[in-house]
C-alpha cells in the first residue's frame, strides 16, 4: 500500500513482510530531502513501523548537512519511539554510497542500531523478516 509518493520518494507498507519500503530516486534538494525524512518518520510513528527497507540504489549525492540531519532525525526517532530494524540497499553511485556510509557511521557512534546494507531488494527482504 503506497502511503506517500513524489518524483523522488515513495513510501509504502508491505504487509507480506510487515515492513515499510522507502525508495529514493535521483537528486533531491536539501528541502525536499529533509521533508522526506520527516515524512518517513511521521509515517513510521503513525503506522507503528518496526522494520524498514530503504532502497537507495538510484538516489544521488546529498550534502554533509543533510546527512547530519538524517542521522540526528533517526537517533531522535529511536529515543522518542522504538528501535527499528533497517535494511538499506546500497546506492549505485559511489559518492552517494560514501555519504550513506558516513550517516551510518555517525549513528553508530551515538547509538547501536540494527542496520545492514544489501546489494538487492531480495537480500534485504530475506534479512528483514529474520528473527533477531
Amino acid at each position: 500500500m503506497i502511503l506517500y509518493e513524489t518524483e523522488h520518494l515513495k513510501i509504502e507498507l508491505d504487509d507480506e513482510i510487515s515492513a515499510m519500503i522507502v525508495t529514493w530516486r535521483g537528486f533531491t534538494s536539501s528541502e525536499e530531502f529533509r521533508a522526506g525524512v520527516d515524512k518517513i518518520l511521521a509515517l513510521m510513528a503513525e503506522h507503528d513501523v518496526k522494520r524498514t527497507i530503504t532502497d537507495l540504489s538510484e538516489h544521488r549525492v546529498i550534502s554533509t548537512e543533510d546527512q547530519d540531519y538524517a542521522a540526528h532525525a533517526s537517533l531522535h526517532f529511536t529515543r522518542d519511539h522504538w528501535q527499528v530494524k533497517r535494511a538499506l540497499i546500497t546506492p549505485k553511485d559511489v559518492f552517494t554510497r560514501f555519504g550513506i556510509k558516513q550517516v551510518n557511521a555517525q549513528i553508530a557512534k551515538e547509538e547501536q542500531q540494527n542496520r545492514q546494507f544489501f546489494a538487492t531488494m531480495e537480500e534485504a527482504r530475506v534479512w528483514i523478516t529474520m528473527e533477531d
